[in-house]
């Protein structure tokens, strides 16, 4: 707030060989879910900015793929 960081949240996922920028964008995604849950001052709508085009197309996908059962815990964050 006011340019002050509030709160963060971190998650190791392992060694950069062993994931993928598609996966470490949709845990950032549950990350900011996350912490917007902690926080439940924050009323209206959230946006969320994302830069990777298969994360943002995947938002909307329901079928299976490498590294959707990330994209399951997203939307199960999001109920």
């Amino acid at each position: 707030r006011n340019g002050r960081k509030i709160d963060e949240l971190k998650m190791k996922l392992g060694r950069i060989k062993d994931h993928t920028v598609y996966e470490g964008e949709i845990v950032g995604m549950i990350l900011a879910v996350e912490l917007l849950r902690r926080h439940r001052g924050v009323v209206g709508t959230v946006s969320l900015g994302l830069d990777n085009k298969a994360a943002i197309l995947a938002t909307g996908a329901f079928k299976s793929g490498p590294g959707h059962y990330l994209m399951d815990i997203f939307h199960d964050a999001l109920r």
